[in-house]
């Protein structure tokens, strides 16, 4: 059985203290009926980057889980091809990390605008 992130097909993610890339290629599994990608993979693709960059700044000793998050799908695109995800660490605090994701097309267009909030647990 494959994990939530290998079935996204989420090519990397690269992280910094103070935002991340990452790249998705796009297929059938990321297509609503109409064939277009679906909302629900954006969210996923965005909550699932932003607490590997969470994770990543923490280095083990909080764990970043997603809290809420907010998407505005502003341009539709075809699944297929990629889209890739430049996130900005908005907030870091003591219990929360706040990120903004711009997830673009091909050609560099705003495809959606995602915001992620990332509650900091202890890890044990």
């Amino acid at each position: 059985m494959k994990s939530l992130v290998e079935q996204l097909t989420i090519e990397y993610v690269r992280c910094t203290e103070t935002g991340l890339e990452s790249r998705m290629k796009l297929g059938l599994f990321h297509a609503q009926p109409f064939g277009y990608l679906n909302g629900g993979a954006t969210i996923a693709f965005c909550e699932a980057i932003a607490g590997m960059a969470s994770n990543e700044i923490e280095r083990g000793e909080y764990l970043g889980v997603g809290q809420s998050v907010t998407a505005h799908h502003v341009r539709p695109k075809k699944a297929e091809g990629t889209v890739t995800a430049i996130g900005e660490l908005l907030h870091r605090g003591k219990r929360s990390h706040v990120w903004s994701i711009r997830v673009v097309d091909e050609e560099d267009r705003l495809i959606s605008q995602v915001t992620v909030v990332n509650a900091l647990i202890a890890a044990n």
